[in-house]
């Protein structure tokens, strides 16, 4: 799905602007428990064929420069709040985030510390998705091969003050690969899965990034998005609705 926005309301990527190259993150192992927390629950689960509708959604936006630092345009997002575009040297390797306020070059994210010798080539992690609310910009870079490629550090959501460019907090590994992820008041909603690997929804805090909450799938995650009160997850074969429960 594209949505066109005008270039007087969002002009992303103007000329002079600053990329600011942001330090190295830790990379934090995987999760290997989370609380019975009980406030994700199943609404409905369907059955569908798989593929239909895989893709995640992208906009149109005007005045984008073709390249910054040296990297083409890739895609670009409008994820419900400010909206970005993702540079890379290919479709698969994006690591500059562009936004009407700032531009954001992740490249000392995208290489896990280590990967098993000869999978170099497929632990790429980069930028996937991103959202800002209440001046905080939730990133997730990720790489879509098995986790054991990169020793479990693959799959991360970062969170980042957008005014002073600060880190505030980097997730537990292996808990968003899907295409998206969800924002609420209190959590984010991300998910994670490859192949023969666990599937599972993850309620994160927004506060801490710590894991609140992880309910299995049926298949892989590829989509999360909000609708109301409740949340569509489209996995490989299924859709599913959940409801947070709020108390």
């Amino acid at each position: 799905m594209k949505l066109a926005v005008g270039a007087a309301a969002l002009a992303v990527g103007a000329t002079g602007i600053t990329v600011t190259t942001l330090p190295k993150p830790p990379f934090p192992g995987p999760v290997t428990s989370a609380p019975g927390a009980k406030r994700l629950v199943v609404v409905s689960s369907r059955r569908i064929s798989p593929g239909l509708g895989a893709g995640a959604p992208s906009c149109e936006l005007t005045n984008l420069p073709d390249s910054i630092r040296g990297l083409p345009l890739q895609r670009t997002i409008c994820p419900g709040g400010p909206p970005f575009a993702f540079y890379g040297r290919d479709g698969a390797s994006s690591r500059i985030l562009s936004s009407p306020k700032y531009d954001l070059d992740f490249k000392k994210y995208v290489w896990p510390p280590r990967n098993r010798t000869g999978d170099k080539e497929f632990v790429y992690e980069e930028l996937v998705w991103a959202r800002e609310a209440n001046g905080v910009l939730y990133v997730q870079n990720a790489h879509l091969t098995y986790a054991r490629s990169s020793y479990g550090q693959n799959a991360y959501i970062t969170a980042i003050d957008a005014q002073t460019k600060k880190r505030l907090w980097r997730s537990k590994a292996l808990v968003a690969n899907a295409q998206t992820f969800a924002v609420t008041r209190d959590y984010l909603v991300t998910g994670y899965g490859f192949t023969a690997e666990p599937d599972w929804l993850y309620l994160l805090d927004r506060e801490t990034g710590r894991v609140v909450e992880r309910m299995s799938l049926p298949s892989g995650p590829e989509k999360i998005t909000r609708s109301g009160k409740n949340f569509v997850v489209r996995t490989y074969d299924h859709v599913l609705v959940v409801r947070l429960r709020t108390s």
